[in-house]
């Protein structure tokens, strides 16, 4: 996949699962940015070193390995500190290939390069708009850079005729270019076809591994999303996209993410992905702020730098939009049903949030007053309740409590009625990822809730993503991997097509997202964007799961 699209030494993808796990192992000793070096199935090549990648067989130990290739013991431990002495059967280490020889530099003609001291805050796009040199090029001549840009380096540029370079805009002439509070909407920076995008991405890889080396569903889960980021990289590259991923393990830590934004190349994105936890967030947006470069958050829905931050994206909106959206997809579906609320005066606020919405947008006349109504199935039970339903029409019901335990109450109620009365439950997402609800009755309710994300196996363009993960990666794609392919398909396409967020223009081509429809908009004049762009989700009585179609919160 990699053939395709440039990743930085921050990264290297694999096309294989197994890789990604040994990249899991690797990162977890060594380093906060997640990567490896170039390397083939045997070898690898660090530095100014070269590692046989050996797999350990059962039986083996340090010291049997040890002998096989002629060195000691403390140097595969030195070259593998993931290891305390304890190996198992499938483990990857690296060892010592004493027969590398570093090859030998080129002479070249210093005549033709121009000698730059790097200083703090140099990076390669700067380098680049001063000297016309890129990346690529700069570490051809100058290795020790693989490393990263150091203050006090001395580096050999390639002398090459460029336009001449603007003078740099003084502190006041540059203030004139700050993002004023009804700068609207925001325009991304955009590059020509033959450069790259760069591309941060600020996941917490390691977040979940505690004291076993073994992976857990959450780091899985996120490796699973950067899967589906290179998906995409991979895909818009055959449309000529260049696309260079930055990837940095954020674990959950702000102290990790202060460290990672200082690394030289960060002024260089085009795109920040991440951090995934909103309590890491802060020093980063303050700079996505300062630096115009979009930041998507990609799961959290809390909208505090939302409020703060115009170049923010914020992909899952806050829980108050999800409930005003479900109310106004009620009025337009059943604008002239009863809607009976289930409630009590021990439900969460989501409910009541909901019907005094509702009520707000229908007015406060008599017969809309009639066509809404509240009951209490924990502790009056459905004998009252049935009174109210008909047997020979949908009967309307609402409930957006989260509690799982109340939820199972009322869920496993509702499913009896059903066996006498239609119904429809208007409720949330969360329902379907409680453990103690039976799926049945979902469907026997026929439940139907607004979800920022669906994804329909039954397009050929899912079934193709699918078939394509499962060749890259052995295994099938999750939520997550859909999640990472549409987030970076979305933004970058919004890059490429030099267009602007709006109410009225959406961005990025909808048409080729997989599980979701994004649609953003700017929530005040200081804050950035969020999504208001819902699917409603059907579970049908029919036992089929199917999205009835896409609707965005309305003012």
């Amino acid at each position: 996949m990699s053939v395709n699209h440039s990743i930085t030494k921050e990264h290297q993808g694999s096309t294989k699962l197994r890789s990604f796990l040994f990249v899991l192992l690797f990162f977890v000793a060594s380093s906060f940015s997640y990567g490896q070096e170039n390397k083939n199935m045997d070898k690898v090549v660090i530095g100014d070193l070269r590692f046989i990648l050996h797999t350990v067989e059962r039986n083996q130990t340090l010291y049997s390995i040890s002998k096989i290739y002629d060195c000691s013991q403390e140097e595969v431990l030195a070259a593998n500190k993931n290891i305390t002495g304890v190996i198992k059967k499938g483990m990857v280490l690296k060892i010592p290939d004493h027969t590398y020889q570093k090859p030998l530099a080129a002479k070249i003609d210093e005549s033709k390069f121009v000698r730059h001291q790097i200083v703090s805050g140099d990076n390669y796009y700067q380098l680049n708009l001063k000297y016309g040199v890129d990346e690529q090029e700069l570490l051809k001549f100058n290795p020790e850079l693989k490393d990263g840009l150091k203050a006090g380096q001395i580096i050999l540029v390639p002398l090459k005729s460029r336009a001449k370079a603007e003078p740099e805009a003084t502190a006041k002439e540059a203030s004139k270019n700050e993002p004023t509070a009804k700068e609207s909407p925001a325009t991304f920076r955009t590059k020509g076809a033959d450069q790259n995008y760069n591309v941060g991405l600020y996941l917490p890889i390691s977040a979940a591994v505690a004291d076993s080396l073994k992976p857990t569903a959450k780091s899985l889960s996120f490796l699973s999303f950067y899967q589906g980021v290179l998906m995409a990289a991979d895909q818009l590259a055959k449309t000529g996209v260049k696309v260079k991923l930055y990837v940095y393990d954020t674990e959950r830590s702000s102290s990790n993410v202060d460290m990672l934004v200082k690394k030289p190349e960060f002024l260089s994105l085009d795109l920040i992905i991440g951090p995934v936890y909103p309590e890491n967030q802060k020093v980063i947006s303050e700079l996505s702020a300062k630096n115009r470069i979009p930041m998507v958050s990609p799961l959290s829905t809390d909208d505090k730098y939302a409020k703060l931050n115009p170049w923010y994206f914020q992909v899952n909106p806050v829980k108050k939009m999800r409930m005003e959206a479900t109310a106004d997809y009620i009025i337009n579906e059943f604008p002239k049903e009863k809607i009976i609320f289930l409630e009590s005066d021990y439900s969460g606020p989501e409910t009541r949030h909901l019907r005094e919405y509702l009520n707000k947008k229908r007015g406060a006349s008599e017969v809309a007053k009639g066509l809404t109504s509240s009951y209490n199935i924990w502790s009056r039970g459905t004998g009252e309740l049935e009174s109210q339903l008909k047997s020979d029409q949908p009967n309307i019901l609402v409930m957006a409590d989260i509690n799982e335990v109340n939820v199972s109450i009322a869920m496993n109620r509702l499913s009896h009625l059903s066996n006498k009365y239609p119904l429809i439950l208007v409720g949330v997402q969360e329902f379907s990822r409680m453990q103690s609800i039976e799926i049945e009755n979902l469907h026997n309710v026929n439940l139907r809730y607004l979800s920022t994300y669906f994804v329909n196996y039954n397009l050929p363009a899912v079934s193709t993503f699918v078939e394509n993960f499962k060749t890259e990666f052995g295994t099938e794609p999750s939520l997550f991997a859909f999640q990472g392919y549409d987030m970076t398909t979305f933004f970058l396409k919004s890059l490429q097509k030099k267009e602007k967020f709006s109410h009225n223009s959406p961005s990025g081509g909808d048409s080729e997202l997989l599980h979701t429809s994004y649609h953003f908009t700017k929530i005040s004049d200081f804050g950035g964007y969020t999504n208001d762009s819902f699917t409603v989700v059907e579970y049908a009585n029919t036992f089929e799961v199917k999205a009835l179609g896409v609707v965005r919160h309305t003012n």
